[in-house]
């Protein structure tokens, strides 16, 4: 990183990462303008806010949103920032509202952003202020079966563009049913570890036997589950692939389980398998054959902080991110299977959960090691896989040859480089669609 702030973080030679970009300051600024201000951002699920004039308080980086839908049933994304002084016109988490009004000196805008009503607008502002032009700020939205995208960038592709072949695995999770997804939650923490440490384990599955060990031997002991070793890993027949930033592991095999990786246990299996085949036919008119009966997607990040399903690792200074924890359901399945992906998901990744305790004390030592005035000297190591991602015939993306591999974690780092870098959206390079979208899923859902 030079004094102009041109950024060269990762060497594509070596695999070596500049580990300050996990703590320096005027990274994190960079970041916030040229990623999260460019950016198509997960900012909430349409089940959030299923009624006319529905609200849903959410974020944008660190920009307060405001998620409504208006009473034609449009959504919008506003900035929650009276154009008067600044203050916040919206207070809660959600609800249901027709206008939101500042209580500062009591301007009132619509849900659509249109600014309604200035008290005093003749007597002091002589009938001067020109009301059409300080509505509140708007995002650009657009939606993925029921998730909901916005960015600040007018000069930005579309949706479809952005996600491009990545939707080929999204797909098999997101966009299976006819009836779509619902959205249960947020659960909401903060943790003192760098939003992109988080981003970066989606991919790593070379940990899961060491970092995991006791959860999982706990889940072979009382859930059913397989025990999991190195060697297990090493011989995997699962897959990595990258395409436009975002991060896709997946499970191609056609043996007719369950595609879920949450709530299934020995004890509700019977009721997973039922509902699994009940729903095939549905699944394969959507997806075709292939992704229907054969591909199960496993951990993925959308780019730049949409990890795991619904679940958004909120920025908050270099040392601090926030997470937001949803559960995603298929809106038509019985209650019973709800409930055990519910409980099933917040056990594992849910704040308390076995898996999310082991996986946040790494990214904290990860994030305290680039504060380290020593430490952050010497680069990261990420040169597993090195030479070893190409083309596949099968998958879309850049795939890796093997599950335990480094490849997405180093494109991950090139993509960030490529934002950083770039004057405007015409500078990012995008991924052409060349995937087959076999099946009738449309984009929206």
């Amino acid at each position: 990183m030079g004094a102009a702030r041109k950024y060269a973080v990762i060497d594509a030679a070596s695999g070596k990462l500049d580990r300050r970009i996990f703590s320096d300051q005027a990274v994190y600024d960079d970041e916030m303008e040229k990623i999260f201000g460019r950016a198509w951002l997960m900012i909430g699920h349409e089940s959030l806010v299923p009624e006319p004039d529905d609200f849903f308080h959410t974020y944008m980086g660190e920009d307060p949103v405001i998620l409504t839908r208006d009473g034609q049933g449009c959504l919008h994304a506003l900035l929650n920032m009276c154009r008067h002084r600044g203050n916040r016109v919206c207070r809660v988490d959600d609800g249901n509202a027709k206008r939101f009004m500042c209580t500062y000196h009591g301007w009132t805008y619509r849900n659509d952003g249109a600014l309604e009503h200035v008290p005093g607008e003749s007597e002091a502002y002589y009938d001067a202020l020109d009301k059409s032009s300080l509505g509140l700020i708007a995002a650009r939205v657009e939606t993925y079966a029921g998730i909901v995208f916005a960015t600040w960038a007018k000069d930005a592709p579309s949706l479809d563009a952005y996600l491009g072949d990545a939707r080929w695995y999204l797909d098999t999770l997101f966009n299976r049913r006819d009836g779509g997804m619902q959205a249960l939650g947020p659960m909401k923490w903060l943790e003192p570890v760098n939003w992109k440490t988080l981003v970066d384990n989606c991919s790593d599955n070379y940990h899961v036997p060491t970092s995991h060990l006791s959860s999982a031997q706990v889940q072979s002991r009382y859930l059913g589950r397989p025990r999991l070793s190195h060697e297990d890993q090493f011989g995997s027949p699962n897959q990595h692939a990258f395409v436009n930033g975002h991060s896709i592991t997946f499970r191609d095999a056609d043996d007719n389980t369950p595609r879920f990786v949450h709530g299934m246990s020995k004890d509700t299996l019977e009721l997973f398998q039922a509902y699994h085949e009940a729903t095939m036919p549905e699944v394969e008119r959507r997806l075709g054959t292939l992704r229907a009966r054969r591909v199960q997607l496993g951990n993925h990040s959308i780019f730049p902080n949409g990890i795991l399903g619904l679940r958004l690792a909120l920025p908050r200074g270099p040392l601090k991110t926030e997470f937001w924890h949803f559960v995603l359901v298929e809106r038509d399945a019985p209650d019973e299977i709800k409930r055990a992906i519910r409980i099933g998901s917040q056990a594992n990744n849910g704040a308390a959960g076995m898996f999310e305790q082991d996986d946040v004390d790494n990214w904290r030592q990860v994030t305290q090691a680039s504060a380290s005035r020593i430490g952050r000297r010497h680069p990261q190591e990420l040169s597993m896989g090195l030479g070893h991602a190409g083309t596949h015939p099968d998958y879309p993306g850049l795939v890796s040859e093997r599950y335990i591999s480094e490849n997405n974690q180093r494109l991950f780092y090139r993509r960030w480089e490529e934002f950083m870098n770039a004057a405007s959206w015409a500078d990012i390079p995008l991924d052409p669609i060349t995937a087959r979208f076999d099946g009738t899923a449309p984009l929206h859902g």
